[in-house]
């Protein structure tokens, strides 16, 4: 039996997305988020720009069947917070947020696994900034604090398995899940 099989649905995505991931993570940890206050500002300006675009995905009415607690999923008010800290400007932000209030449940599913499944190394980037710059989830860090509550939260993962999907809807997870990361990649390339 090949290994593809023995893997789960959600395991199967993580695994789908794992070359853009992991690009992605490499990217940010060269640029060194934690390595002095402009570094880490520069991180949470990209987060800010990014989850600003997402404020959609946590209106669709197809996850909140799913999932009780969307609406306090969204992290957008904590990195506003964080930069209120830091005194940096929120960034000045040209882009229409996208539109995901018809989009394709599993499509939206997809961005929600990126957005909350991985994190982007939110976890071992929280610990840095701690120990590195004295931030902490009460001052400058809450965004990351929330971040790696929620990369820890298996539900997302147990939905994504347990779901009724066809191999059509299963593409269409997939093509979420890399559609968000192509993003997040656009927003990489704008603030660093």
């Amino acid at each position: 039996m090949p290994i593809l099989e023995l893997l789960s649905r959600a395991e199967k995505l993580k695994q789908a997305i794992s070359i853009i991931t992991d690009d992605i993570d490499h990217h940010l940890l060269a640029l060194a988020p934690s390595a002095d206050l402009d570094n880490y500002k520069k991180f949470l300006t990209l987060q800010y720009a990014y989850q600003l675009e997402l404020k959609g995905l946590y209106e669709h009415a197809g996850l909140h069947q799913y999932i009780d607690n969307l609406h306090d999923r969204t992290r957008l008010s904590l990195i506003k917070q964080d930069l209120d800290d830091l005194k940096h400007p929120l960034p000045n932000h040209h882009q229409q947020p996208c539109r995901f209030q018809n989009a394709d449940f599993a499509y939206v599913l997809g961005w929600l696994y990126v957005i909350e499944g991985s994190q982007f190394s939110a976890a071992t980037l929280g610990k840095q900034v701690e120990a590195e710059l004295k931030l902490n989830n009460q001052r400058g860090a809450r965004y990351l604090a929330k971040a790696s509550e929620y990369s820890k939260d298996c539900q997302l993962s147990h939905l994504i398995d347990n779901l009724e999907l066809c191999e059509q809807q299963q593409a269409t997870l997939i093509k979420g899940a890399e559609q968000a990361l192509q993003r997040f990649k656009f927003y990489q390339a704008q603030f660093y």
